[in-house]
């Protein structure tokens, strides 16, 4: 599924975020604004001395599927996201950045198929946190 491939080279790319140009390959899985977003993370936790640790863990499930959606088939899913999987560090000293958010809480996710595109891939184009939202 695009969403855990997504996932899995963002994962790559904040646990390593100055070692190269992420875009290209996370534009692989993702249209904006999700895109944008990934990218952006990836930079600022460059810039400003972080990595990741661990590997994100979220429970996926399909609530919706639009395939005559006026942007294009669309899929929308609901996930769990552990915010427990994954921990922020500081390069220079290994000190863990506390979380901020709750321990599990809903992410809402929207793939959808860039029919335009060579290839009609199936993008990830929303991928919202919602905090407030428990799970």
């Amino acid at each position: 599924m695009v969403v855990n491939e997504l996932l899995r080279v963002t994962d790559a790319a904040k646990k390593d975020p100055g070692a190269r140009d992420w875009e290209p390959e996370i534009r692989r899985f993702s249209g904006d604004p999700a895109a944008l977003l990934a990218v952006t993370a990836v930079r600022d936790y460059a810039a400003l001395g972080l990595r990741q640790e661990g590997d994100t863990a979220v429970d996926l499930e399909v609530t919706d599927v639009d395939l005559t959606a006026p942007e294009g088939p669309t899929v929308r899913i609901t996930g769990c996201y552990d915010s427990e999987s994954t921990r922020v560090l500081r390069v220079e000293n290994g000190e863990v950045v506390p979380h901020g958010t709750p321990p599990r809480y809903v992410w809402d996710i929207t793939v959808t198929r860039y029919e335009a595109e060579p290839g009609s891939p199936w993008l990830v184009n929303e991928l919202d946190p919602l905090t407030d939202r428990p799970c």
